[in-house]
């Protein structure tokens, strides 16, 4: 069987040049990283996705934000996720963001999505996550709630603008796990987090220490100690790239369908 590619996104949810700098997009091949860049913007990337795949469509990607929402969310508004997705690529969730666009609609959202104290205490403790974050944070990993859309760590802003293109990779033919059965070319949801582990990222010589473990040629080292943000994308493309095997074979379960399901490695 051919090597499988694997590509690692670490998404970014930012506006701008800061955009270009933090997202970041690795590639690995049985093992080794090949390739890790940065300065593009999310659409640029999207556009390489597709293309990259209308190439080869063996090809598994994974992508660092939320895929869907907490499930009350949903029924509430009789969405699915595929929905939800048509909605946000269309800037149109509500009837405010249909007004303002998704950009401006972030700085002063509606309920439940926050910016503000007040508006976070509108959010019940039972309303802020999807099953899949609780049990990340179970783990001990700390993901902010989608709903979030303020302040250092949170990844509100970048899960909506995801949701827009995973709504233009599903209509290309890529498969979203666990939403579709897996086939490839594949996406599915990571949490770089919980691939890196307990290595404290912030700190360039701890993030260089770890590399060193790793199968990286010398620049492409280099360049992922540079960043947390090049780091994530690539240690990610690398865990999945020697658990292939394991995504290929990876089942949807009823309970994953509405809410979307974090990829975590077997242990």
């Amino acid at each position: 069987m051919r090597d499988k590619r694997v590509i690692a996104v670490d998404w970014s949810g930012r506006s701008g040049a800061d955009q270009r700098r933090a997202l970041w997009l690795a590639e690995a091949v049985n093992h080794e990283l090949i390739r890790l860049e940065a300065g593009r913007s999310r659409e640029e990337t999207v556009e390489l996705l597709i293309a990259e795949a209308e190439q080869d469509s063996e090809l598994i990607i994974g992508l660092d934000f939320a895929f869907s929402l907490p499930v009350w969310y949903l029924r509430d508004r009789s969405l699915t996720p595929r929905a939800l997705w048509a909605r946000l690529a269309d800037q149109a969730l509500t009837p405010r963001m249909r007004s303002l666009g998704l950009a401006q609609w972030m700085n002063s959202p509606d309920p439940p999505f926050w910016t503000t104290a007040e508006g976070h205490a509108l959010l019940a403790a039972d309303q802020k996550f999807r099953r899949t974050e609780i049990d990340v944070r179970a783990a001990g990993s700390r993901p902010k709630s989608v709903f979030q859309l303020v302040g250092a760590g949170q990844v509100g802003r970048g899960s909506l603008y995801g949701m827009q293109a995973l709504h233009q990779l599903a209509a290309t033919g890529f498969r979203i796990w666990p939403f579709h059965e897996v086939r490839l070319p594949l996406v599915l949801e990571i949490f770089p987090r919980l691939l890196t582990g307990a290595v404290i990222k912030s700190s360039q010589s701890e993030r260089e220490r770890y590399l060193a473990t790793l199968r990286i040629p010398d620049e492409l080292g280099r360049r992922a100690a540079a960043s947390d943000d090049a780091f994530d994308a690539a240690v990610s493309a690398l865990i999945m790239s020697a658990a292939v095997g394991e995504l290929l074979a990876l089942q949807s379960k009823p309970d994953d369908l509405i809410e979307g399901r974090i990829w975590q490695p077997l242990q």
